[in-house]
């Protein structure tokens, strides 16, 4: 069962229009699905807040509140792992999406069928999608446990007080392995680098770069060692020209 999620102002357009094609989408991909309908992208921040997930998620850009791109960045913050497509009016907004890792980018003049291959990719880049993920033993108030978490979802290693702590954008997690040069040695291919002493952090959730400090996607700032300051923006050139396909 995949989960979808719409997300537009537009009610009578979502019911009449990308609901009915949807529908035929799922059937052409011989998969079942239970479809959600918003029209309030503060209400669908609040399912994933609350622990709610969708496999895949339509939005619109222009609506009134918080327009889809400010959705998409939220969501992105708490999972990293639904396929994202914009269905759109603004066609001059597709460079502006690219960050938040769309599969698709929709106009809504789009045709009939236009709209329906397009959808269908999408439920199928979902069914072929298989995230990374690693095992990690976390401490917890029943003692141990054991977690499975995709690495695009880790913002980063950190040591406080000679424990080692796990970031996603919104959970912490203790770790048990007691040294964090062991999580910055095993991670660097993952696209992690260690920021300063006691810090390894996820490259494609860093937002801005200054000169004693990095921000991240969710806000939080981190401090950068001055000598790895040089290396860090190599390193982050590398990743975007890798992710752009240059």
């Amino acid at each position: 069962m995949i989960r979808i999620a719409i997300c537009d102002d537009d009610k009578v357009y979502i019911e009449n229009v990308i609901t009915p094609i949807l529908n035929r989408a799922v059937k052409a991909q011989g998969v079942t699905a239970e479809i959600k309908e918003f029209t309030d992208g503060s209400l669908l921040i609040s399912e994933f807040e609350q622990g709610s997930r969708y496999d895949i998620v339509l939005l619109d850009i222009d609506m009134p509140q918080i327009n889809g791109k400010q959705v998409a960045e939220k969501l992105r913050i708490i999972d990293s792992g639904f396929c994202l497509a914009f269905i759109t009016s603004f066609r001059t907004e597709v460079f502006n999406t690219i960050p938040y890792r769309i599969n698709a980018f929709i106009p809504k003049d789009s045709s009939e069928n236009k709209l329906l291959s397009e959808l269908s990719r999408v439920i199928g880049d979902y069914k072929a999608y298989s995230p990374e993920c690693s095992l990690l033993e976390v401490a917890n108030e029943n003692g141990k446990s054991v977690v499975k978490i995709p690495i695009d979802d880790i913002f980063c290693f950190c040591c406080v007080r000679r424990t080692v702590y796990l970031k996603t954008g919104s959970k912490s997690y203790q770790l048990t392995e007691k040294k964090i040069s062991a999580f910055a040695e095993e991670y660097t291919d993952k696209g992690f680098f260690e920021v300063c002493r006691g810090y390894v952090v996820n490259i494609s959730k860093i937002k801005s770069v200054n000169s004693t400090d990095i921000e991240l996607d969710n806000g939080e700032m981190l401090p950068l060692s001055r000598r790895r300051a040089k290396e860090l923006l190599t390193r982050i050139s590398e990743y975007v020209t890798e992710r752009a396909g240059l």
